[in-house]
């Protein structure tokens, strides 16, 4: 019978001499059988994909157009103009260390934190307290 009403799905003279039933009956077949399609060719995609990624082999580090590297970050904190300096610890700046090593693709020690200043923030109140509230009920 599914055979029978995709082979009358065909035919668009055909399609209003079907009952309704029998015209849901061949649309819902036919979605079906165009997401199984679908589901199946990303999921061979996806085996494909892997095996690129077998057989392409590690990524090499990019090499640095510098002939030698910059001297490793040390962890030192500057008095800022008008502000006291401001206490950090080691974990943070290794924290900020890697992550601005991660955005920049590049090693840790091609770059050198001289100076880590807390920013003002310049949001209101309201807007803090928003931010906060949205965190606390979608957690």
């Amino acid at each position: 019978m599914t055979t029978d009403l995709l082979s009358l799905f065909k035919d668009p003279a055909t399609i209003e001499t079907l009952s309704e039933a029998a015209r849901f009956q061949a649309g819902l077949i036919t979605t079906v059988v165009g997401m199984g399609i679908t589901f199946v060719v990303l999921i061979v995609l996806m085996f494909v994909i892997s095996l690129f990624e077998k057989f392409s082999g590690p990524d090499e580090p990019k090499p640095t157009s510098k002939g030698k590297p910059a001297p490793k970050a040390k962890p030192a904190v500057e008095k800022a103009e008008g502000q006291s300096a401001l206490r950090t610890d080691d974990g943070l700046v290794a924290a900020i260390t890697a992550s601005i090593a991660i955005m920049l693709g590049t090693p840790a020690g091609n770059f050198r934190i001289r100076d880590i200043r807390r920013v003002a923030d310049t949001l209101p109140v309201w807007h803090r307290a928003g931010i906060a509230d949205q965190m606390q009920t979608r957690i």
